[in-house]
């Protein structure tokens, strides 16, 4: 049985270059496990990954996500994606995952429903859409920042059903310009994703109490980041406390325009090209810069461009 974990990147170049930067993280802290990438072309970034795969016609939106379903190139996966840095080993995502069932995340059995299809009348027209979704199913809500996938005849039948899905909402004149499931007016992969579990019976795992996956790590305060040395530790806007903290997961443009992310960037790569040297300044530069990027982001917003 093969295993390893994966990426996907179509469309422009900027997101190759993420998906480096995601790579390169990752390696700091995890450099004999495989990654791949699946894109729609080869080029110098692609080069870096241990197996490309490449989609013949990439759509540049949610089917190249379903594609993870039946692309992935190992027999058990685990999808990252590439707005990601990685702060630590992530061997762990492995037990946590697997065990429940052939494709999961993190995140609730429960939820999905009343997120993205907020009214009676929207939920309605959804289960006369998709008669296979039975009125008191639970329908999981997750971040598909992080995926798990065991390859066979299971996810294969989830692709199918959620390109039929997608298809069936873009149809109806009702829920193809529903705000919830769009996103800059283009159909989400979440809640179809969301869909297609439920019709198949996967489950998520709930976010692990150590080791958290930070999303918009503009709502946390981040009490300590060193990603050389594979610390992240915040706090959240109700004061709890996360120590050792796994990855941080940007997700949209405006938390990277914040300027934590190509501060990040800029750090890994001064010590990939200068290690030894890093190594010797590294607890007082890593403190000093910190406290540089905070003063800066308080007082001068979007000091940072992506």
């Amino acid at each position: 049985m093969t295993r390893g974990f994966v990426t996907l990147t179509t469309g422009d170049i900027k997101y190759y270059k993420m998906a480096v930067n995601m790579l390169a993280s990752f390696r700091l802290h995890n450099p004999e496990t495989k990654f791949a990438i699946i894109c729609d072309r080869e080029n110098e970034y692609t080069a870096k990954f241990d197996d490309v795969v490449v989609l013949e016609n990439a759509n540049g939106d949610y089917r190249d996500k379903f594609s993870l379903l039946v692309k992935s190139p190992y027999d058990e996966n685990i999808f990252i994606e590439p707005d990601c840095l990685i702060y630590r080993n992530l061997d762990f995502f492995w037990d946590l995952l697997s065990k429940e069932s052939d494709f999961s995340s993190f995140g609730w059995n429960n939820g999905g429903l009343d997120c993205w299809f907020k009214t009676e009348e929207t939920k309605n027209r959804l289960f006369e859409l998709v008669p296979e979704l039975l009125r008191d199913a639970d329908v999981p809500l997750f971040n598909p920042g992080y995926l798990f996938i065991r390859n066979g005849e299971r996810c294969e039948k989830m692709y199918s059903d959620c390109l039929q899905i997608a298809e069936r909402i873009k149809s109806d004149d009702l829920l193809r310009d529903y705000a919830p499931i769009l996103c800059n007016g283009k159909l989400r992969d979440d809640p179809i994703f969301d869909l297609g579990m439920a019709i198949n019976d996967f489950i998520c795992h709930a976010q692990p109490k150590e080791s958290k996956c930070i999303s918009l790590p503009s709502k946390y305060i981040i009490n300590q980041i060193d990603m050389v040395n594979g610390k992240l530790d915040v706090t959240d806007k109700n004061g709890k406390e996360f120590k050792d903290c796994s990855l941080l997961h940007f997700s949209t443009r405006r938390v990277m325009e914040e300027g934590l992310y190509p501060w990040q960037c800029a750090i890994m790569n001064t010590y990939l090209k200068h290690g030894k040297a890093y190594k010797v300044l590294d607890n007082s530069l890593v403190e000093f810069s910190f406290n540089i990027f905070r003063l800066i982001k308080t007082r001068v917003k979007h000091f940072f461009k992506f």
